[in-house]
């Protein structure tokens, strides 16, 4: 078989993979909103700079709002091929279409709503303008990710044959992420095709060693490289690395010479010149410090503490955070693809383990690089030391990058897709079984295919659609109408449940459009205590930031919803409320609210559920009683009447109950009619309590305001259902009235007109009568 007949069906494969790449990178780029991929905003703030002004802007930390923001201080090859491309087209709208959502939740990937960071209309066909610009753009991207996928195979196939290489390069075409980054506009598409480029042929250049064309075209690659990122750069000692290699192994000293003389030339001729501009005009070679002083300069100590702490927002970043980093897909993907790298690692730690001591063997006992399984198994070898230490270096650069600034994102190592996806590969593939490979190769392929194009439908494509509009009310939805000015609340739907401190509360609002409002206002709710306290609370836009009031439909009902985060450590037991409103975020101006009627509301609270605190009761506070049980629910198990007028009683629930009783404290006179009265329920509704907890009541006791005439009083307990009013009954012994209610203990309240008729009476008769003290 001649050469030309073997490379095309050793290259046949990469055409249908390509193909369904193109396919499902353009699904990406369809669900996914113009100006919502990660910093595509100010990637094309970029561009758009430079096709308006065609010269390079001066970055000014002082001044860091900008269009392009950080991507100013950038490499700009990227962005000079990418102005070139839209100069011709219309992008006057650039600003109407990148006004910000206020609320936007950007980085914050496990919160519910305003993942978009821009406000969107309805796309409109034919494209145009600004958005033509960006889907421009973002075929660019696509064919730069053909590119690389180019460079990935033609990697995979110098490394280790066609079986391999198929399966390396599927698994890149269907990683999410990579995906999502070369759908959208971004200068990593032009260096991660770039760098792909240059490792594969600096991975033929290792095994087929030095030819003159390929140093120049490597040399090249590397310079174009790093006039498109920083990152770019990093191939250059990897290929100057292997180059000192082949000159060792080969004793080739004129090829070494050849391309070392062309990687300088060449980079000192088409990138030299941008990183002199960058050391005139801020004093540093690389922009680095005043790239992260306008991105954001990290404000606490880097440490390798702090590296442990975001390596799983790393790991998930690799493999799928999409928009602003603040969409995931479904939450089992990312231990599933931890264990699929974990698996990965330990095949490769095992194939080292297994062939370098061969290979050391065959070494020394003058083996021959004409055997080609030798050859082949030496060539797999320096292909992992090449490529295992083109990462190391990858890391290190980002390491050093992110104790600047907070940029723990994987995706930031997609440059060596080349190097990181072979490894990846070499290990899974590895632990398999040979006569189960090709058997796996096709149904992990298969599995992750079916995977990269389910994302873009149901996770990237839902976070930024807005609710559709109902008929009415659902039948589940609890009603509770208020209107403000334009729109109505009709009811909510929420969980009735415990919460703990850290979790999220959901709740679906449902609105009604009583007519467009004038202006772009925003919602709030916000979750409380007890006492009023706000403990948290989200704003947004309508519809989770995607609707916006000026433009909804009239008279349509709108589900909306969101998750009110709790805080972490909060210590209390109460009843979990929410209040609900409507301002206007540019003045601050908050609507007032009115009933069916038109009567003006103090506020709209709505019943959330319970909320359960870290803080335990300090039962020792108590005078512990002998337990009283009441019914199957509670036990009495202490109480106390401190000087305030305030009777405090400590109680252990028996079980979980479905239903709330209230704890009622009764003062009857001598012949037992009822002379004062305070009933209380807990501070937490007892539904949600937990067996075997205990909590308090807190009753008023302050018998000198409510004016009792002297005599003699008993004070009784005990509980029942506010809706029924069966009380919870009590034990024969302890009820001998068969009341249910507890005899807590004597009251007696004397005389202050007359003077205490026994020296034992007296210090009562001066703490009611001269202190007023109960």
């Amino acid at each position: 078989m001649n050469r030309n007949r073997f490379l095309r069906r050793e290259w046949m494969p990469v055409l249908p993979l390509i193909a369904v790449f193109i396919a499902v990178a353009a699904l990406y780029a369809w669900a996914t909103p113009i100006f919502e991929a990660s910093d595509e905003l100010w990637h094309f703030g970029m561009v758009d700079y430079l096709a308006t002004n065609r010269a390079l802007p001066i970055q000014d930390v002082a001044n860091p709002e900008t269009a392009y923001r950080q991507e100013g201080s950038q490499p700009p090859l990227y962005y000079i091929l990418a102005a070139l491309l839209v100069q011709g087209i219309d992008r006057n709208d650039f600003a109407t279409l990148s006004q910000p959502n206020p609320h936007a939740l950007v980085g914050i990937p496990g919160a519910v709503g305003n993942k978009n960071i821009v406000l969107h209309r309805p796309l409109q066909w034919p494209l145009q303008g600004t958005e033509l610009a960006v889907y421009s753009l973002r075929v660019l991207g696509i064919g730069l990710g053909v590119v690389t996928l180019i460079g990935v195979y033609g990697t995979s196939l110098a490394l280790s044959g066609r079986r391999f290489a198929i399966f390396t390069t599927g698994f890149a075409v269907f990683n999410p992420m990579f995906l999502f980054i070369t759908a959208s506009v971004n200068n990593d598409t032009l260096v991660i095709a770039l760098c792909s480029l240059a490792l594969w042929q600096i991975s033929e250049m290792g095994w087929w060693g030095f030819r003159g064309w390929r140093s120049v075209l490597l040399a090249l690659i590397g310079a174009l490289a790093g006039l498109s990122k920083l990152s770019g750069n990093i191939v250059l000692p990897v290929m100057l690395g292997v180059g000192y290699y082949l000159y060792q192994r080969d004793n080739a000293r004129r090829g070494f010479i050849t391309l070392t003389v062309a990687v300088v030339v060449a980079w000192g001729a088409i990138a030299g010149w941008w990183y002199a501009r960058n050391w005139m005009l801020y004093g540093e070679l690389f922009g680095t410090q005043t790239m992260a002083e306008i991105a954001g300069v990290r404000q606490e100590p880097f440490t390798a503490l702090t590296l442990l702490n975001e390596a799983e927002g790393f790991r998930a970043t690799y493999w799928g955070v999409f928009g602003g980093v603040n969409v995931l897909t479904w939450r089992g993907f990312y231990p599933i693809m931890d264990a699929v790298t974990l698996l990965a690692v330990l095949g490769l730690g095992w194939a080292l383990y297994r062939i370098v001591p061969d290979m050391i063997y065959l070494y020394r006992n003058g083996a021959r690089s004409s055997d080609l399984i030798d050859r082949m198994h030496a060539h797999w070898l320096l292909g992992v030391v090449i490529f295992g230490g083109t990462l190391f270096i990858a890391s290190l650069t980002l390491i050093s990058w992110t104790a600047q600034t907070y940029a723990s994102q994987g995706r930031l190592l997609f440059p060596f897709i080349a190097a990181s996806t072979p490894l990846l590969t070499s290990g899974l593939l590895y632990i398999v079984p040979s006569r189960f490979k090709n058997y796996a190769v096709i149904a992990a392929l298969a599995v992750w295919g079916i995977v990269a194009l389910l994302i873009p439908i149901f996770s990237i494509r839902t976070a930024y659609t807005p609710p559709r509009p109902i008929q009415a009310l659902p039948a589940d939805a609890r009603p509770a109408y208020a209107r403000f000015g334009d729109v109505e609340l009709l009811g909510y739907r929420a969980v009735d449940r415990r919460y703990q401190p850290g979790e999220s509360v959901p709740i679906t609002l449902y609105w009604r459009v009583a007519e467009p409002s004038s202006s772009d206002l925003s919602m709030f709710v916000t979750a409380l205590e007890n006492e009023g306290r706000a403990i948290g609370a989200v704003n947004s836009y309508p519809g989770g930031g995607t609707l916006q009031t000026s433009t909804w439909q009239e008279g349509a009902i709108y589900p909306d919803t969101y998750a009110i985060p709790l805080p972490p450590r909060y210590a209390g037991q109460f009843n979990l409320r929410a209040q609900v409103g409507w301002w206007d975020y540019p003045s601050r101006t908050y609507m007032n609210p009115t009933d069916a009627a038109g009567d003006p509301l103090q506020s709209v609270i709505l019943d959330l559920g319970g909320f359960a605190g870290t803080l335990p009761v300090n039962t020792t506070a108590f005078a512990r009683i002998q337990p009283v049980p009441f019914g199957r629910e509670f036990v009495l198990r202490g109480a106390n009447i401190d000087s305030k007028g305030e009777l405090t009683l400590l109680w252990r629930a028996s079980r979980r109950m479905a239903d709330n009783f209230t704890v009622f404290v009764h003062l009857t006179d001598a012949e037992g009619n009822l002379a004062y009265q305070n009933d209380a329920p807990p501070l937490l509704a007892t539904r949600y309590l937990e067996r075997g907890e205990y909590f308090v009541t807190t009753h008023a006791y302050d018998l000198v305001a409510q004016g009792l005439p002297p005599g003699a009083y008993t004070l009784k307990v005990g509980w029942y259902q506010p809706i029924t009013g069966e009380r919870v009954a009590l034990p024969n012994r302890l009820d001998p009235l068969g009341d249910d209610a507890l005899t807590l203990l004597p009251v007696t309240i004397p005389d202050c007109s007359q003077a205490p008729p026994s020296v034992s009476a007296l210090r009562r008769w001066l703490a009611y009568c001269v202190y007023r003290q109960p």
